[in-house]
């Protein structure tokens, strides 16, 4: 029997990590060929990317350990 919130869950985290991958092929293709300010937005933007795709994973980690599914 599938857990319907764990499949949720897991939907969250793979497109958070999806944007994530996005962010970070976007600010490793503006290396060395952007203004400061361009580049400085494009870290912040994948940093936060980051910071949700590792809150989005505790969420999917957190609800396997408390429901065991």
């Amino acid at each position: 029997m599938s857990c319907d919130e764990k499949v949720r869950l897991a939907a969250i985290y793979e497109a958070a990590t999806a944007k994530f991958a996005e962010a970070v092929t976007e600010l490793q293709q503006k290396i060395g060929t952007s203004a400061k300010q361009e580049y400085e937005r494009l870290d912040r933007t994948a940093n936060e990317a980051r910071v949700k795709s590792e809150q989005a994973r505790l969420a999917l980690e957190q609800h396997i350990v408390a429901h065991r599914c």
